[in-house]
C-alpha cells in the first residue's frame, strides 16, 4: 500500500462481504463493534452521513474504517473514525488514515480535520497528531470470563460477592428488557444527575440494526426487577467473543437490594453461556486520575475483577490549521461558560 493509496467507498455489505469478519480479526478488543457495517446503519439512522472506505482492493495490506461526517457552525465539518482505522499493523492504519486525508484534498468543503480513536500509536512520520478529550473510553476494563463460576467469584473482591447473594437473597430477579423500559429509566437516571442522554430514536435504531444476523453486532437488554419496580438495566452489545456494556441505569429507589451487582453477574454468565470470552466495561478512569468523569461507577466495575486496557487518546489530523485554530479557540470559551 503506497503512500498515495487511493480509498474505494463502498455502500453496499454485499459487496464487502467479509467486513465484520475483518474488524473482527484486526479491530481493538474494546469497541469493535463500532466499526462494524451495522454500526454505520445506527448513525445514519441518526442523521449522519456515514462513509466505508477499504484501502488496497488485492487485499495484501488491507486496511478499512467507517467515517462519521460530523457538521458543525458556519458550513464547516470534520470527520470522526471510532476505533479505527483498522488494519493488520500500525503502518498500514496510518497509511489508510494519509489516503482519506489526501482524498479530501478534492473536495469542495475540504474538512478541518479528521478525529481519530486509533487501535494503536499511529506513526507520527504520516502526519501531526494532536491529542483532544477522549471520545470513547481510552481506558476500559475487560473481564475474562470463560473461566469457571467459582474462579470468577473468587477474582471479585469480597464485598462485590457479598452483594451478589445478598440481591438473590432478598428476590432480585433478572429479566429480559425492552428498549422503552431501558430509555425510562434511563431517562430519569440522567436527569438525576444532569447528564446528556442520546435520544429514544438512537436507542430504537440500535435494536433495530444490530440484531446478530450473521457476523452482526447484537443488542440486548437485561433488567433487575423487585416486586414488580425496575431496580436496573442494561443494555450490552455481543460482537464475536465480547460483549459490551454499553449503557446502563438505575432506579433512586431500594439501592440496598444490590440490583446492579446481581444485573451485572447475570449478564456475565449469559455471555458466557452463549460461547463468549470478555465482559467488557466500557470504560474506567485511569489509574492516579481521582477527578476523572468516570471516577464514579469505577470503583463498582473493578469489583468485578479484570484486566485494566489503555489506547492512545483521541487525536486530532489537522487539515486547515488556521480554521482549525478557531475552531478550538472557540470549544475553549465554550467549555469555560459551563464551569
Amino acid at each position: 500500500m503506497s503512500s498515495q493509496s487511493a480509498t474505494l467507498s463502498v455502500t453496499e455489505k454485499a459487496s464487502v462481504p467479509d467486513w465484520n469478519a475483518f474488524v473482527l480479526k484486526h479491530g481493538q478488543r474494546s469497541g469493535a463493534f463500532l466499526q462494524s457495517w451495522e454500526w454505520g446503519d445506527v448513525l445514519e439512522e441518526d442523521g449522519h452521513t456515514v462513509a466505508r472506505n477499504l484501502c488496497d482492493e488485492s487485499r495484501t495490506e488491507r486496511a478499512q474504517a467507517l467515517s462519521v461526517l460530523m457538521r458543525l457552525p458556519f458550513g464547516q465539518r470534520y470527520f470522526y473514525i471510532p476505533r479505527g482505522p483498522v488494519g493488520a499493523t500500525p503502518e498500514i492504519e496510518a497509511r489508510m488514515l494519509k489516503a482519506l486525508t489526501h482524498a479530501t484534498h478534492t473536495q469542495q468543503s475540504r474538512p478541518l480535520f479528521f478525529r481519530v480513536d486509533a487501535a494503536r500509536q499511529l506513526p507520527t512520520s504520516h502526519f501531526q497528531l494532536l491529542p483532544v478529550t477522549d471520545v470513547q473510553p481510552s481506558t476500559t476494563l475487560i473481564t475474562n470470563i470463560s473461566a469457571d463460576t467459582e474462579a470468577l467469584l473468587a477474582a471479585m473482591h469480597h464485598k462485590t460477592r457479598y452483594n451478589i447473594r445478598l440481591a438473590k437473597r432478598k428476590g432480585v430477579t433478572i429479566e429480559d428488557g425492552s428498549i422503552e423500559m431501558f430509555y425510562d429509566l434511563s431517562s430519569k437516571t440522567a436527569a438525576r444527575h444532569g447528564i446528556r442522554l442520546h435520544d429514544r430514536k438512537h436507542f430504537e435504531a440500535i435494536a433495530r440494526h444490530l440484531n446478530g444476523e450473521g457476523d452482526a453486532p447484537r443488542a440486548l437488554v437485561k433488567q433487575a426487577v423487585h416486586d414488580g419496580d425496575v431496580l436496573a438495566s442494561a443494555l450490552c452489545i455481543d460482537f464475536g467473543n465480547t460483549r459490551t456494556y454499553l449503557h446502563g441505569a438505575s432506579a433512586d429507589t431500594k439501592k440496598d437490594l444490590m440490583a446492579p451487582h446481581l444485573l451485572h453477574w447475570s449478564l456475565m454468565q449469559d455471555a458466557k453461556e452463549r460461547g463468549m470470552k470478555s465482559y467488557d466495561w466500557w470504560g474506567i478512569a485511569p489509574e492516579g486520575q481521582p477527578e476523572h468523569r468516570l471516577a464514579g461507577v469505577t470503583r463498582f466495575k473493578l469489583g468485578f475483577g479484570g484486566e485494566r486496557v489503555s489506547y492512545p487518546s483521541t487525536c486530532d489530523v489537522v487539515l486547515r490549521p488556521f480554521l482549525y485554530a478557531a475552531y478550538t479557540a472557540i470549544q475553549r470559551v465554550r467549555r469555560a461558560s459551563f464551569l
